[in-house]
């Protein structure tokens, strides 16, 4: 009884002040990521009540800011959100928030019928976001800076690879070296024909010299994760051919969701292609 009553007190606070400052967060990352989870908006957030994160989330839910996805029976999987209508009115209403692409709030119309492995990618590119936030801490006794941008925050970039990577980081540490690299991630029973071409047009954007003559900075290098060892080793087996081929300069690191999963993003589970 006396929890119940804190939460209908919470409950009470969150419809006097309809959007505290972490409701503005949830949403702006939901934004970039388009499907996240109840933990992961947790870590997101760094909050340690998680009664607290589900109160908000429920919130957002019952008032469509979010779009939720829960199957009862699956109970030891955790909810699911989206953007909803309600937060697609909230950043047309905000535009002093930077970085929204307007056009892209459109997608809340048909974001319910995208698939569960789409969902579950955009959840692996946040896995590996909130792992390199983990993995920056120990750089230069947590002076490293990490920069992270999802293929929503790259739309409409110029000079940008199309089509855009998942995901575009770079790693900066206190004496500003920074390390800079493209993340794509290899889907589920991708025809050879498909990951190949991606291959390619990494090769042709790299001799285009876009980047290099336009963003005057050294050429990212380049995180294929794969589905499974075996199509680590198909990729590594037709890089290094392209390489070997081209004498190119590029550089290639593989990794497996699997290992991802287990260990994090982390120098150990990045292997280089070499020829």
């Amino acid at each position: 009884m006396q929890q119940q009553r804190i939460l209908n007190q919470t409950e009470d606070n969150i419809q006097q002040k309809p959007f505290i400052p972490q409701f503005k967060t949830i949403l702006i990352y939901i934004y970039r990521f388009h499907f996240l989870n109840t933990i992961q908006i947790q870590k997101i957030l760094n909050h340690k009540s998680k009664s607290n994160v589900i109160l908000w989330l429920n919130y957002l839910s019952k008032n469509k800011y979010l779009k939720r996805y829960y199957v009862k029976k699956l109970v030891e999987e955790p909810a699911v959100y989206s953007l909803g209508t309600m937060g697609r009115k909230y950043f047309l209403k905000h535009t002093e928030i930077n970085d929204i692409n307007i056009p892209l709030l459109d997608r809340v119309w048909k974001e319910g019928t995208y698939s569960l492995a789409y969902r579950k990618r955009w959840m692996l590119i946040c896995d590996i976001y909130l792992s390199l936030v983990n993995l920056v801490k120990s750089v230069d006794k947590g002076k490293g800076k990490l920069s992270f941008f999802t293929t929503v925050d790259l739309t409409g970039v110029q000079y940008m690879i199309l089509k855009e990577p998942d995901a575009y980081f770079t790693i900066e540490d206190k004496r500003g070296n920074t390390q800079r690299y493209f993340l794509d991630i290899v889907k589920d029973h991708a025809p050879e024909k498909r990951w190949k071409a991606r291959v390619r047009r990494f090769f042709d954007y790299y001799n285009s010299e876009y980047w290099q003559k336009h963003m005057k900075q050294e050429f990212p290098e380049i995180i294929f994760v794969c589905p499974n060892g075996y199509y680590k080793n198909k990729l590594n087996e037709f890089i290094k051919k392209k390489l070997s081929e081209t004498r190119s300069e590029l550089s290639f690191y593989l990794t497996t969701k699997g290992e991802l999963q287990y260990q994090g993003m982390s120098s150990g589970v990045l292997h280089k292609v070499e020829i």
